[in-house]
């Protein structure tokens, strides 16, 4: 399998944190190769440049998806370009939010502020659910139990809504909309899958922190979840 990683910030000790982690869960398994495009400093995705991957992960970043940079743009262009692509794009927490806003839906500051930490994310009932979601709903639902997932999240700004043809797959009690089947091969998360609660708390929090935007009450809070 080969897999392009779309990375979404500038931040050197978040690159090199990203190409530990792939380099763990991809290249040492032997289970794909992998190729990074730095959207952020220009080295975009492209379809030509990508017609030869099976899948594409987008990731976080610091910047707000409001921030409308030049290579914003010119990522959210090249989401739209996939909609009829063979290549999966798995787009994550500013990336969930971009691909969104791409496809027509709107990105808001939450109305539960900065949100840090883990939360128990509901998955819904939809005859859309791409086929190892769905077994997994009907599967839990026939044990009248709900399918729950527990995720990492950071994230200050969200979708509030959704655009034409986009399908939500899940939710959370801080976030409606956590995760988004926006087209056939595009799956957003609003969450953190990609990251470890350590990784959260030594690079975001420690970062967050840095900036005064908590509280030492809101932080010990954030490290119980």
């Amino acid at each position: 399998m080969k897999i392009g990683i779309v990375t979404c910030d500038g931040n050197e000790k978040w690159t090199s944190c990203y190409e530990t982690i792939c380099d763990r869960c991809f290249k040492r398994s032997g289970d794909a190769d992998i190729e990074f495009y730095h959207a952020w400093k220009g080295q975009l995705p492209t379809i030509e440049n990508t017609k030869h991957l099976d899948a594409i992960i987008s990731l976080g970043s610091a910047h707000m998806v409001s921030e409308n940079s030049d290579w914003m743009v010119d990522l959210s262009n090249f989401f739209l370009a996939l909609e009829n692509s063979h290549i999966k794009l798995l787009a994550l927490c500013f990336s969930h939010q971009l691909v969104n806003k791409a496809y027509g839906g709107k990105v808001e500051k939450g109305d539960c502020g900065f949100v840090f930490g883990s939360d128990q994310i509901k998955f819904r009932k939809s005859d859309r659910l791409p086929e190892r979601f769905g077994r997994l709903v009907d599967k839990h639902r026939k044990e009248e139990k709900d399918l729950e997932w527990k995720l990492l999240q950071s994230h200050n700004e969200e979708v509030s809504s959704l655009g034409e043809g986009a399908v939500l797959v899940a939710s959370s009690k801080r976030c409606k909309i956590e995760i988004v089947l926006v087209r056939e091969n595009i799956l957003s998360m609003q969450s953190h899958p990609d990251l470890t609660p350590k990784l959260m708390m030594d690079k975001i929090c420690r970062l967050s922190s840095e900036k005064g935007m908590w509280t030492l009450s809101w932080k010990r809070e954030s490290r119980r979840r």
